[in-house]
């Protein structure tokens, strides 16, 4: 094969795989949920990982594919062309690397954990879905006593197919325009012969976050609408007293939409919330916060990786603490409470409610988290508190 050939077939390589969009990842995605019996709705990693081409490319050229998920991208002519020339395949690489950086799948990995919330919201999905992997799954739907039901083993049972008056009475089906389209939840199975419906609706499985959410925001000082958390200014202070705020709604709107929070009191006014803290320990934990400095050693006691984006300390004026984009949030008042949630929601959603079971789960070990983790803090302080000379009250 000549070299004007083998520019031809990596030109034709790369447009292919450079056309590749948004649009044919949710179509891939979505076909293979559906042969797997799950809903087109999915936790956020893996709707981002279903997006990003580089990995499946990377997967493909390794040799290490699920059987039906390559089925699945062959269908649709999104494969990894093994059959062609190496000319074309090396066009394919070049493209998906080009069309990474010009849609950003990669880096919308970084937009979607770029707060600690959205972090541990991500977590939290993978943990439940992990717990119970029906949470995102389908059912088929049955006619029976004039109702739907989803009793898989009535056979017997008529059931709706794809374009019945059944289906039409049941109202599985509407008509939009001039065609017939299942309703919100529902789709017809061709393997089943029937409509299935999602077992759990999208916004009560979302539900399930709130717990962790609870978790983590009070871990980092935003659950508070009148003032700032304990040692801190408020985010909005009023000029009176700058722990307290005049405009509670534009408290809660920086809190809660931009994730904002005070900055510490001076120390001689945090020292009158906080006696425990000495002067010294207080111009230290100020001094890491603002240390950008790469520290890889964990081991000295504290670390700081990425210029400064993920810190850890063992340290701080709240004991041991991470700190992730310039948010602190302590191990004990914050991790402790947040791990209990989410394991509390994990066995939760193994009941026979999942949604119901799972929400009081995790409120159930937020509870128990958070109590552990206070008194866990108490103590520390006060330990801190006599090996610095000073009784607390």
């Amino acid at each position: 094969m000549d070299l004007l050939e083998q520019l031809k077939l990596f030109k034709q390589g790369f447009s292919d795989d450079y056309g590749l969009g948004d649009e044919d990842a949710r179509d891939a995605k979505n076909v293979l949920r559906e042969l797997r019996g799950q809903q087109k709705e999915s936790p956020k990693m893996q709707e981002m990982m279903a997006a990003h081409t580089p990995q499946h490319r990377l997967r493909e050229v390794l040799g290490n594919v699920d059987p039906q998920a390559k089925k699945v991208r062959q269908e649709l002519d999104m494969d990894y062309r093994q059959d062609m020339p190496r000319a074309y395949r090396a066009g394919q690489i070049a493209g998906t690397v080009a069309g990474d950086l010009t849609q950003d799948t990669t880096r919308r990995f970084y937009w979607l954990l770029n707060a600690v919330q959205a972090t541990g919201a991500v977590i939290n999905e993978e943990a439940l879905a992990l717990a119970n992997p029906n949470l995102y799954s389908r059912e088929p739907v049955y006619m029976l006593d004039d109702k739907i039901t989803t009793d898989p083993t009535g056979t017997a049972i008529p059931r709706p197919s794809k374009e019945s008056n059944l289906a039409s009475s049941l109202g599985i089906i509407k008509q939009i325009g001039d065609k017939q389209r299942a309703k919100r939840g529902y789709q017809f199975d061709e393997k089943l012969g029937t409509y299935t419906r999602r077992r759990h609706q999208p916004g009560h499985i979302a539900s399930l976050a709130i717990p962790s959410g609870i978790a983590i925001n009070t871990g980092i000082g935003l659950m508070t609408p009148f003032g700032g958390a304990e040692g801190y200014k408020a985010a909005m202070p009023s000029e009176e007293d700058p722990t307290k705020t005049q405009n509670v709604l534009g408290e809660i709107a920086l809190k809660y939409v931009m994730g904002r929070t005070g900055n510490l009191l001076p120390y001689d006014e945090f020292k009158k919330v906080r006696p425990d803290v000495s002067e010294d320990e207080y111009r230290k934990y100020q001094a890491f916060k603002f240390d950008k400095r790469e520290d890889y050693n964990p081991t000295d006691g504290d670390f700081t990786l990425m210029a400064g984006a993920l810190k850890g300390t063992d340290e701080g004026i709240h004991g041991p603490e991470v700190q992730f984009l310039g948010r602190s949030l302590p191990v004990t008042t914050g991790i402790v409470p947040y791990a209990s949630a989410v394991a509390g929601g994990a066995l939760g959603v193994r009941g026979k409610r999942p949604i119901i079971q799972g929400f009081l789960g995790g409120m159930g070990g937020l509870a128990a988290g958070q109590i552990g983790g206070n008194a866990i803090e108490q103590e520390r302080r006060r330990r801190n508190a006599a090996e610095n000379g000073i009784e607390l009250n």
